[in-house]
């Protein structure tokens, strides 16, 4: 068919026919264009949104958005309609045939993996019990129905929601004629102890423990449940202890040392009573650890080698018994921020004669206030009184207590606030009510990222839990052997490799994988399914330096993984086949007018 009989065939279809009209105007260059502008500005705003907020912002009102893939859907009804609008077909149009098809299954691919892939993580300890469920990318909130009991699950992230008075995200709890209510966001939640006179009641006080050194400050409330007593651990450091009476001095030798030891400045000492002289030392990298003694001898160890594990040192004994890679002090506990050694410090306790034992303070109720121990061990190296409203040292570095309140009978409570303005980034959680049919109101909460919650409009409770989802699969998976290669003669890491056993639970097929750096394991693993992309893929993402025997893998599971690739291949297909494949159409005569036989 010649191009000028092309012409006037298209040109009587579009002029008779609706539906033909209707194709050329969905396969239209300017439609196209508007779509392309479109997305290209989404992109571009999305680029914009993940590095001035985040990447679950630029997901939430982009990437994963309802109108963005309705808009990618209309882009592909545009690029199979622009290939009926050049029907009927010829040579010619095979490699613009196969190239928008191939976009149009890569894009069938982006979206098919998007919906129903996901991508998690999954933390595996040697010894321990089989898994078979995975934390997911994606925030969900879970509600108990008091009208039948069940359990629904509802995707939900309040990071991204705007949550306020004006637009709250309403929840319909079904068959129960209520309704959840959230109106505002925090994400630095902190736990607010109080106590409160109470009769019955039992005797309470609460401390607060402050550090300029350190900047820090904790409160604690402690109670008396039927005389027992009750025990908190302070940062893993000491340990606090409220009890009815307390127990009989004891006297004692010398005292014992506490040191933050850190790479990079100076460490922080604290002494029960004169300086041991014991100096610790820790290389750049937090792998090597001297110790001299009081007259200048040292030596250096692996720290790993000594980690928990008395080293003498002259008349004193050293023990390492923490290590952060990447310390950081967050919510007033020492943590790593990471597993690099970028800021390493090291939790040093030197014992001498006399002085074997964790430091301790011990309280018990005294009149209109308490009365207390300072010990080291079995070793009382102080002792005093305290009413509300006054402090002492705790010989803790410059640490010192406060009584804030003490009442002989009382009750003691927890609430959930946000924390100040100013506060690093802790808890996230939103805050909600919940409301009935008659628009009857209960009590706002806070809601904690990764707690259950209940919330009551007066007559009836539901239970309202804010996390991570929990994806099931349908095979277990368990550790056998995880080992930590290091480079020879260093502390560092040069693999990891996670042995893992798979169980089907449809078959009951057992096979054991192994995960290395940048070589997953996959499952089921066979030909089709590494093809096909039905497949899980685990790789190594993460280790625990302080337990040797647990890593986290990273799971993906993309079934448009097949798509994508016949995708990706098509394109190329279709671009070398327009550009070495496809006919050459002859010259034009003079005049400008096609030669009979081309299409134009």
């Amino acid at each position: 068919m010649s191009a000028v009989e092309r012409r006037k065939l298209i040109a009587a279809r579009i002029a008779h026919s609706p539906g033909w009209r209707i194709i050329h105007w969905l396969g239209s260059m300017r439609l196209a264009l508007v779509l392309l502008a479109t997305i290209a500005i989404a992109c571009a705003a999305a680029t914009f949104a993940e590095s001035s907020f985040s990447t679950d912002v630029a997901r939430a009102y982009i990437y994963k958005a309802p109108w963005f893939i309705v808009w990618l859907c209309v882009l592909c009804v545009n690029l199979f309609a622009v290939t009926l609008t050049r029907w009927p077909w010829q040579k010619k149009h095979a490699g613009f045939i196969v190239t928008h098809y191939g976009i149009i299954t890569l894009l069938v691919g982006a979206m098919v993996g998007m919906i129903f892939g996901f991508e998690g993580n999954v933390t595996l300890q040697k010894n321990a019990p089989p898994v078979t469920r995975v934390t997911v990318n994606r925030s969900i909130v879970q509600i108990e129905s008091p009208a039948d009991g069940a359990l629904y699950v509802m995707p939900f992230d309040a990071a991204t929601a705007r949550l306020s008075e004006v637009r709250p995200k309403i929840f319909q709890i079904p068959g129960s004629g209520l309704r959840i209510v959230a109106d505002a966001f925090s994400e630095s939640l902190v736990r607010e102890n109080s106590l409160a006179p109470a009769d019955p009641g039992e005797p309470g006080v609460a401390l607060r423990f402050t550090s300029a050194l350190m900047g820090q400050n904790m409160d604690i409330v402690m109670l008396l449940d039927g005389g027992i007593p009750q025990e908190e651990e302070f940062f893993g450091l000491a340990k606090i202890v409220f009890r009815p009476s307390l127990p009989e001095p004891v006297a004692g030798g010398t005292g014992g040392e506490t040191q933050l030891v850190f790479a990079k400045i100076a460490p922080v000492v604290h002494s029960d009573a004169s300086a041991s002289g014991v100096r610790v030392l820790l290389s750049e990298d937090g792998a090597m650890v001297t110790i001299i003694a009081p007259d200048g001898t040292g030596a250096s160890h692996p720290r790993e080698g000594i980690m928990k594990k008395q080293v003498a040192s002259g008349t004193a004994l050293v023990t390492v018994e923490e290590f952060w890679p990447d310390f950081e002090m967050r919510d007033g506990k020492p943590v790593t921020k990471s597993v690099f050694p970028i800021n390493p410090a090291a939790l040093v306790r030197v014992a001498t004669p006399g002085s074997r034992g964790k430091p301790s303070l011990v309280l018990a109720p005294s009149g209109d206030g308490v009365r207390y121990q300072l010990r080291r061990g079995e070793t009382t190296v102080g002792a005093g009184e305290a009413k509300p409203g006054e402090s002492f040292p705790l010989g803790w570095a410059d640490w010192r207590a406060e009584v804030t309140a003490f009442y002989p009978k009382a009750v003691a409570s927890t609430r959930t606030v946000p924390g100040p303005p100013d506060a690093p980034r802790g808890v996230l959680g939103f805050r909600a009510r919940l409301e009935s049919s008659d628009n009857k109101s209960g009590p706002r909460r806070w809601i904690e990222f990764g707690s259950i919650t209940p919330l009551t409009d007066g007559v009836r409770d539901v239970r309202i839990g804010y996390g991570i989802e929990l994806r099931s699969l349908p095979f277990s998976i368990r550790l056998m052997d995880f080992r930590v290669p290091r480079y020879e003669g260093t502390d560092t890491p040069s693999n990891f490799i996670a042995t893992v056993e798979f169980v089907d639970h449809t078959t009951g097929e057992k096979s054991v994988r192994t995960a290395r750096m940048n070589h997953p394991a996959s499952f089921p693993g066979t030909l089709w399914a590494n093809v096909s992309g039905i497949n899980y893929k685990f790789s190594q993402v993460g280790w625990n330096p302080q337990d040797p025997g647990e890593t986290t893998l990273q799971v993906l599971y993309d079934p448009g993984w097949l798509f994508k690739w016949l995708g990706s291949l098509a394109i190329c297909v279709g671009i070398v086949t327009m550009f070495y494949f496809t006919p050459k159409r002859a010259p034009r005569e003079s005049g400008g007018l096609p030669t009979p036989g081309t299409d134009a």
